[in-house]
């Protein structure tokens, strides 16, 4: 509420709203940027705000949601799976020993025969992951 405030009386100080979308984007001490805030004040009062400033801040968002997704299939594409004789098809049960298999976004993992047959998108436990995505933490900047 305070902030709202301050910002409503300072639209018209077109430094006061950069610094606090500066403040936003870059805070202090290693703290995490408040992505909705500066979204926010750039719906609220974007007008008042230098249209370049605006354009690279828009730039530098899709940026940082890039680089998030890119980090979060990297980290998902370097998962390791310990397979061993012992190893059974979530499925069909079957032993997976040196068959092919395929591991699904919810750590299932199903032999390749069983894979095809439930198709690319539909997990062992049944969750369609095009209609149900799975989403993990920092996978998307929520902040």
């Amino acid at each position: 509420m305070l902030l709202n405030t301050i910002v409503l009386k300072l639209v018209d100080q077109m430094p006061i709203c950069s610094w606090l979308l500066d403040i936003y984007l870059n805070p202090a001490d290693g703290k995490t940027p408040m992505f909705k805030a500066a979204v926010r004040l750039l719906h609220n009062h974007g007008e008042s705000l230098d249209p370049l400033q605006v354009l690279e801040v828009v730039h530098n968002l899709s940026r940082a949601v890039n680089l998030d997704a890119k980090l979060a299939r990297l980290e998902e594409r370097s998962r390791l799976v310990q397979i061993n004789d012992e190893s059974l098809c979530d499925s069909c049960h079957a032993r997976l020993g040196t068959k092919l298999f395929a591991m699904y976004p919810d750590d299932t993992i199903v032999c390749y025969k069983c894979f095809r047959r439930q198709g690319e998108s539909t997990s062992v436990t049944g969750r369609d992951f095009t209609s149900d995505p799975l989403f993990k933490p920092g996978w998307l900047v929520t902040e």
